[in-house]
């Protein structure tokens, strides 16, 4: 029997024996014999750890279910919590992130969001934004190109208002004149050339044929010197076609036609429009350039001949709409505008009267466009502005793509319209212009043309910069310095 068993049949011996008087154990006492209540209590006293130890075992049956609920809910409970960190837990597992880069869809992806995810995160954008600066930069560059000045200064004072108007229009001539020697341009001989040419061989013809004039010649010598000259003047003709790349005429590259389209007194917005035609004049240029380049002349060569350049006016705001477009800074082209007529005046309202703060570009904010207005959808706005031009030109038909793919990587500029018809190569043989056996066809092509304004407006006169909202500076450019303090004494 095991040793809890052994110790109950003591406790009950002993009980037993304390109903008997006189503590006897004889059977037959037992039978009268009455509890003792006294006797019982001197005994639990004295017997402390069996009574305990016996009450543990009577009471824990008891109790054992109340102790073993409370555990469970403790342990349900806990269960229950755990259940639900790990549902976060997979919530954040499957944590949807949309990932937008540029040049690229948007794509979801589904991961854990961790420290090291945010930190590469972190590093990503840092990456893209040093990139999109550094593709901003290289825009503005590329638009810019080698204008960081204009070519003439364009700032009316009391002591040039006189000369100024002539001295930028010369300017502009000048440079419209290198640019088409650059570009290889060329005119067939004159006529008076052309007289002095076909003189001088006529009177080799004559002298060989030791007559003293034309009247002296006999019919067959009148053909052939008839035929020496044809052959002369198409000699003279294919000469200048050799050295040439292209025929163009500084008379219809569109400049302006006299200083006096400046106004009286001369505007500087006005000044400053003319060297901006010429800019979109000479990407024109340089794109024509970049088409005939790999070839040795006009013969052939995809561009024959610029016959007219037409750069519409840039779109100024009037006058009074200037604060408003300098609080908003984003205009709406208005067709057929013009600028203020009285450019000095106004020269001389910025220089007596405090300059209006103008806001700065946000390079981050987003450019509308207008579909309706233009097939591209852009327009003019606080970022850039659109210039377009009207270019008739005589292109070798098969070689038009070569002539359109050109355009398209000069500068920022895109078709945006084409007209094509066929021309007459003979005809144009009969003024001078060689254009080769290809066949030719007169091209118009509407051109597309954007300028940056974070540089653009930095060259535009002060009157300009407030019609169009803008100095040129961004939200990026460092603080202007502060003027330094006059020294005291």
């Amino acid at each position: 029997m095991s040793s809890i068993s052994d110790a109950i049949q003591k406790v009950r011996d002993s009980l037993s024996s304390l109903g008997k008087r006189g503590g006897g154990s004889s059977s037959e006492g037992s039978s009268g014999s009455k509890f003792d209540p006294k006797a019982a209590l001197t005994w639990v006293k004295s017997h402390p750890v069996i009574v305990v130890s016996l009450a543990v075992m009577v009471v824990a049956p008891g109790i054992a279910w109340w102790f073993s609920s409370d555990i469970y809910a403790a342990r349900d409970a806990a269960a229950t919590k755990r259940v639900q960190e790990m549902a976060a837990l997979e919530k954040f597992e499957k944590s949807s992130v949309e990932i937008a880069l540029p040049g690229v869809a948007a794509e979801q992806k589904v991961g854990v969001l961790n420290e090291n995810t945010v930190s590469a995160y972190k590093k990503l954008a840092g990456r893209l934004r040093a990139d999109a600066q550094a593709i901003q930069k290289a825009a503005l560059a590329h638009n810019q190109q080698d204008r960081a000045k204009l070519v003439k200064d364009v700032t009316v004072t009391r002591e040039n208002v006189n000369l100024i108007a002539e001295e930028v229009f010369d300017a502009v001539q000048a440079r419209a004149a290198t640019d088409l020697k650059e570009s290889r341009a060329g005119k067939p001989p004159s006529d008076q050339s052309l007289l002095d040419q076909l003189q001088r061989r006529q009177d080799q013809f004559i002298a060989a044929e030791r007559k003293a004039d034309r009247k002296s010649l006999n019919e067959e010598q009148l053909t052939r010197l008839q035929h020496s000259l044809v052959d002369k003047r198409l000699q003279l003709y294919a000469d200048a076609a050799a050295n040439t790349s292209f025929y163009a005429d500084i008379a219809d590259l569109g400049l302006p036609a006299e200083a006096g389209e400046a106004g009286t007194p001369p505007s500087e917005t006005k000044m400053f429009l003319w060297q901006w035609r010429l800019w979109v004049i000479e990407d024109v240029l340089k794109a024509v350039n970049s088409a005939n380049k790999p070839y040795r002349g006009v013969v052939d060569a995809p561009v024959k001949r610029i016959l007219s350049l037409v750069v519409r006016e840039d779109s100024i705001p009037k006058p009074a709409a200037a604060t408003a477009a300098a609080a908003a800074t984003e205009e709406v082209p208005a067709e057929g505008s013009t600028p203020p007529a009285d450019g000095a005046a106004a020269a001389a309202v910025v220089e007596t009267a405090a300059a209006p703060a103008l806001p700065p570009l946000d390079p981050k904010a987003v450019v509308k466009y207008d579909f309706v207005k233009s097939m591209t959808g852009r327009v003019s706005n606080s970022m850039y502005d659109v210039r377009y031009v009207t270019v008739r030109m005589v292109v070798a038909t098969s070689m038009i793509p070569e002539v359109l793919n050109a355009i398209a990587r000069q500068n920022f500029m895109t078709v945006t319209g084409m007209d094509v018809r066929p021309t007459d190569a003979f005809e144009a043989a009969d003024e001078g212009f060689i254009y080769g056996a290809a066949p030719v066809s007169e091209v118009k092509l509407t051109v597309e043309s954007v300028w940056l304004r974070p540089w653009i407006a930095k060259l535009m006169p002060r009157e300009l910069q407030t019609l169009k909202g803008t100095d040129g500076r961004t939200t990026e450019d460092p603080p202007a310095s502060a003027p330094a303090a006059e020294p005291t004494t």
